[in-house]
């Protein structure tokens, strides 16, 4: 009769594999920088504070703080490639490593526990069928659900409900984003950052979203960016500056210019 496989001594010895691997890349993560600290874990409710957070993977990271509290939001603005995607990204690992590795890159990080959940770079899902739009909403779906329980989360929008036309996409963020701070109870559980091009947005969720933004400076021979984000809502766009610095021809320049200042006008005075 032929005797089973020993699974558990294989299984037991690639566990400790893992274990040590995992131990040097902590270890090569704290060498590569001076600037990280153990986290400080606090009790449920009580707010999130990262203090000059920035991302491993980025050479010469800008570091960001921001203190997150429960039941609140933050919707960040800004124009194209300002930094808003990567500090979403910035605050989703710092949490994970904190977590994980008892690891962070911060100066100063203390937290309750958090289950770190997210809606960033979406796409088509061709082998089954399905539009950006209707995968992004089957993820945004499932974050609502995750929100009903009583499992502290922190959710990370980027660009929410892109996918669709402009005012269905505004009336369904809204409505998503003013609930995901919630729990099915109604507790002001969970934390929620928004990262949005629509500035509409901050207005709509004014009573439970704090806005904060990233700029650029628009200079002859290009754009220039400091990364660091700054409380209340962008003032700046550089979509069309882009498309003049990269050689797009002069009158598609000028002819969205112009478009601009008429629905800028068109907007002051619906709002007047």
């Amino acid at each position: 009769m032929q005797k089973p496989p020993k699974r558990a001594p294989a299984k037991a010895s690639l566990e400790w594999l893992g274990e040590i691997d995992a131990a040097i890349s902590t270890a090569s993560l704290r060498a590569g920088s001076d600037a990280w600290t153990i986290p400080e874990f606090t009790e449920a409710g009580r707010p999130t504070d990262f203090h000059d957070a920035w991302h491993p993977l980025i050479e010469k990271a800008v570091p960001n703080s921001i203190v997150l509290e429960p039941g609140r939001g933050l919707i960040i603005t800004g124009s194209n490639m300002s930094g808003k995607s990567t500090f979403l990204r910035t605050v989703g690992v710092t949490v994970v490593l904190a977590q994980t590795l008892n690891t962070c890159p911060a100066g100063a990080y203390s937290s309750p526990r958090l289950k770190v959940r997210s809606a960033i770079g979406r796409s088509d899902d061709l082998t089954t069928g399905k539009s950006y739009y209707l995968v992004e909403v089957d993820a945004v779906v499932d974050l609502l659900r995750g929100s009903a329980t009583p499992e502290q989360h922190l959710f990370l929008f980027d660009e929410i409900f892109r996918g669709t036309n402009t005012t269905e996409h505004l009336a369904a963020g809204e409505a998503v984003l003013e609930a995901l701070p919630f729990d099915s109870t109604g507790q002001g559980r969970h934390l929620v950052i928004a990262a949005t091009h629509d500035v509409e947005l901050v207005q709509m969720l004014s009573s439970r979203y704090d806005p904060y933004h990233f700029e650029e400076t628009v200079q002859p021979d290009g754009l220039t960016f400091d990364f660091k984000i700054l409380p209340g809502p962008a003032r700046t766009r550089n979509a069309i500056a882009l498309l003049e610095i990269h050689g797009a021809p002069s009158q598609i320049v000028e002819q969205a210019r112009r478009r601009v200042a008429e629905l800028d006008s068109m907007e002051g005075a619906d709002r007047s």
